[in-house]
């Protein structure tokens, strides 16, 4: 959604005379040239906002003073050079003090535009509650107020369910489309295939209450389901014979066999819940063998069982969790039915379609499953004297499980951010709040957690994060024990701070936290001829990570930024800068990461003076153990601040 543009523009000085730019124009071949307002108006005027004139003439006016400079200075020195060349430099240097003139006369004027482009959303369908949108740059075309210039085509396009998305619909969309957005956790209705090769995105609006709200739903179900408690709605009592001993044939969730078809999210959120609440229950889960997962295998203590025949046979609930394609069409039939125990039942939540209606019908008229329960089934809704109806193990509920207003909520509000991210237009006012506020949290925890372990240097050093345009940094002038999250400040009271945290940030666009320290041990090192030795396997992080730069006295003058951001970047894939004679920053993926490698870097550099000071002969791990060792240290177990950070936060209190 970008625009940007460098060009010569006209100056605006109300003392020049037309002649005197005619003049300019006609030398330079320029034709038609306008000022910033001009050319900004014009970009207006053909539908760009957030249209900006970067002036950068200042900037080319001292380009300019050091041309003459230089020339100047070869003029005056350069007695070798032959006569030819002399006049050739006057003359430039006649060129250069003429521009210089112009500049100042405010003839010409050098800069940027930059200007953003508007996305046109249609909403094909009414949402089920009114979409506000907080962003300018979206456009709903189907506003009366917010006319779009002829011949303007929708780039993004909203729909629901129930707004069939076939290969006919999707060729007829404008070649303009390259986002379709639907209100919706189920994808059955589009054609994916066709909106893949016309370059179409497909995104789902509400997608975490969808699935957070069939996990509770589900979980539910298959309570009520081993317990048989739907059978349970008819019994008269108090009434002869009543006691609490009645009807003692349900199973607990502990006690009994979930089998599960797919490993989707909602899969794999609902088997985390019934792990709070039935940590040993047993549950088997099938899915093509090309995408086993043997990670969440062993995180959510799962069996995989390959056929879902064997599946079937060995579960007391079965639950297609699966989306519905050509593959999953009547997946449970006649045939996996079959392999239920005759206790058994089978929950659907899913899609309809993917349970063959015919073959559960005689599974339950026959008694072969002890029950179905049914969110949705096929065809939906079901004809009034189909005989699902009519069967007392069977219950029908009315495709229910995401009809709150919780998730109708969701559906909406969810459009405008998944638009902004897609079009990098900037995040809604609602998500960059959450984001701030986890960033300032994390960081008050760290300046909190580098006073505990007596790493700080009273109000002195700074911890920073990338956020929006800047950073949230250090304030200065408190004590880092008291830090809140509050206290974050866009622009510190140091300046030493901005220079150091600026330059790392420009020549690491990836790098998201960094973190600068005096630490004593730290600082030693950096006062050592060889500097910092890898010798540990704690050291390990840092093998061929560490960057240096040489002490240029206090860090106060901007100029500085360049020899920072080059130090950095000679050293690719750094995660640290040793400052000589200084002190060292550690920066990384998150502030979490920053700070623990600035812990264990201060470990490091602790042991590394003990063994100096011990006299001893020093043994160096081979150069292979430490590069294997330095490879398997970023491994997502064990890269810095994976395992430690939760328990890190846990002593701290902002109570």
């Amino acid at each position: 959604g970008a625009f940007v543009f460098c060009d010569l523009m006209c100056g605006d000085n109300p003392d020049l005379t037309v002649q005197e730019l005619a003049q300019f124009a006609e030398r330079n071949r320029i034709n038609d040239w306008l000022n910033p307002s001009q050319v900004i108006k014009t970009c207006e005027e053909v539908g760009f906002k957030d249209v900006k004139f970067i002036n950068l003439t200042t900037d080319l006016r001292i380009s300019f003073q050091l041309m003459l400079k230089k020339v100047t200075f070869v003029l005056e020195h350069g007695d070798s050079h032959p006569n030819s060349s002399r006049v050739l430099l006057m003359n430039y240097r006649d060129s250069i003090c003429r521009r210089i003139t112009q500049i100042e006369r405010g003839v010409f004027k050098w800069g940027v535009i930059h200007a953003r482009k508007p996305v046109f959303m249609e909403l094909t369908v009414k949402t089920p509650v009114p979409f506000v949108k907080t962003n300018h740059l979206i456009i709903d075309v189907n506003k009366v107020s917010q006319k779009v210039e002829e011949g303007q085509e929708a780039n993004v396009v909203v729909v629901d369910i129930l707004k069939k998305m076939p290969k006919e619909q999707i060729d007829a969309l404008p070649s303009t489309v390259e986002l379709l957005i639907t209100m919706s956790a189920g994808l059955d209705h589009i054609d994916l295939d066709a909106c893949k090769a016309k370059g179409i995105i497909v995104k789902q609006s509400g997608r975490d209450a969808i699935t957070n709200h069939v996990i509770q739903y589900t979980l539910c179900f298959i309570t009520l389901g081993l317990r048989d408690a739907f059978n349970q709605l008819g019994v008269a009592f108090p009434s002869k014979g009543w006691n609490l001993n009645w009807n003692c044939e349900g199973k607990s969730l502990t006690s009994c066999t979930i089998g599960i078809v797919g490993l989707g999210l909602i899969a794999k959120g609902l088997i985390a819940e019934i792990r709070k609440l039935a940590p040993d229950t047993r549950i088997i889960y099938t899915v093509p063998k090309q995408r086993r997962d043997f990670d969440v295998e062993s995180k959510l203590k799962l069996e995989y069982v390959a056929e879902l025949t064997d599946l079937a046979s060995q579960c007391d609930v079965l639950l297609p969790l699966c989306s519905l394609n050509k593959s999953t069409e009547h997946l449970i039939d006649k045939e996996i039915l079959g392999c239920l125990k005759p206790e058994a039942g089978i929950i659907n939540v899913s899609r309809g379609k993917v349970v063959d209606t015919d073959a559960l019908t005689e599974a339950l008229e026959n008694k072969s499953i002890r029950y179905a329960i049914l969110d949705c089934t096929y065809p939906e809704p079901l004809p009034a004297d189909h005989p699902l109806w009519k069967k007392d193990n069977c219950f029908i509920f009315p495709h229910y499980a995401t009809n709150t207003m919780d998730v109708r909520e969701k559906l909406v509000t969810d459009i405008q951010p998944i638009i902004e991210d897609h079009y990098g237009l900037g995040h809604s006012d609602a998500r960059q709040k959450a984001e701030e506020k986890i960033l300032r949290y994390d960081l008050a925890v760290a300046h909190r957690l580098t006073a505990k372990y007596n790493m700080d240097m009273l109000v002195w050093n700074h911890i920073s994060a990338r956020h929006r345009s800047g950073c949230l940094i250090t304030p200065g002038r408190k004590m880092w024990g008291s830090i809140v999250p509050e206290d974050m400040v866009f622009s510190s009271s140091n300046v030493t701070a901005d220079i150091i945290h600026e330059a790392i940030y420009s020549a690491r666009p990836d790098v998201k936290a960094v973190i600068h320290l005096h630490t004593p041990a730290a600082t030693a090192v950096s006062c050592l001829e060889e500097g910092f030795q890898p010798i540990t396997q704690d050291s390990a992080y840092f093998y061929g990570k560490v960057a240096t730069y040489e002490w240029d006295g206090v860090s106060d003058d901007a100029s500085e930024k360049p020899g920072i951001a080059n130090a950095v970047k000679s050293v690719v894939g750094c995660n640290t800068l040793l400052m000589y004679n200084h002190g060292f920053a550690c920066f990384g993926s998150s502030v979490k990461e920053a700070w623990v490698l600035a812990y264990y870097f201060e470990r490091c550099c602790e042991t590394q003076l003990r063994v100096m000071q011990c006299g001893g002969k020093l043994r160096r791990p081979k150069k292979m153990v430490m590069e294997k060792a330095a490879e398997a240290s970023y491994l997502p177990e064990f890269a810095p601040g994976a395992q430690e950070w939760e328990a890190l936060c846990g002593e701290i209190s902002f109570d």
